[in-house]
């Protein structure tokens, strides 16, 4: 009886943590407009694209300038972006720091980027 009752909790377990990475990757889905840092880049609009085959576009100013491969990843209780092929300033883990279906919010420790989106309608 015991083992029946860990087994199925142990179902659910698994159940509830597959669940939640593929609703972040529902939620980071779609285009995202990453906001300036710089006064000088007040005038130049970029947006990430995610597509939903892990490969992201990076438009700027209506324009795709380039694109990369991106991948949703766990660590221990943190989600993470692995994202690779950009740029070698670009290329990092950034945790997800906040992530909805409006706000956006990636930092890297090392180097140290933070990156802070809105949804693009």
């Amino acid at each position: 009886m015991k083992f029946k009752n860990i087994l199925f909790c142990l179902l659910i377990i698994s159940l509830l943590i597959g669940g939640c990475k593929k609703a972040k990757q529902h939620k980071l889905t779609g285009s995202w407009n990453l906001l300036p840092q710089t006064a000088a880049q007040q005038s130049t609009k970029v947006l990430y694209t995610f597509a939903s085959d892990n490969v992201l576009y990076r438009i700027t100013n209506d324009t795709i300038v380039d694109t990369a491969n991106y991948e949703l990843k766990k660590d221990f209780v943190k989600y993470y972006l692995a994202i690779t092929n950009l740029d070698e300033y670009s290329n990092a883990n950034y945790y997800i720091e906040k992530l909805n279906r409006k706000i956006l919010i990636l930092q890297c420790q090392s180097p140290y980027l933070r990156k802070e989106f809105t949804r693009h309608n």
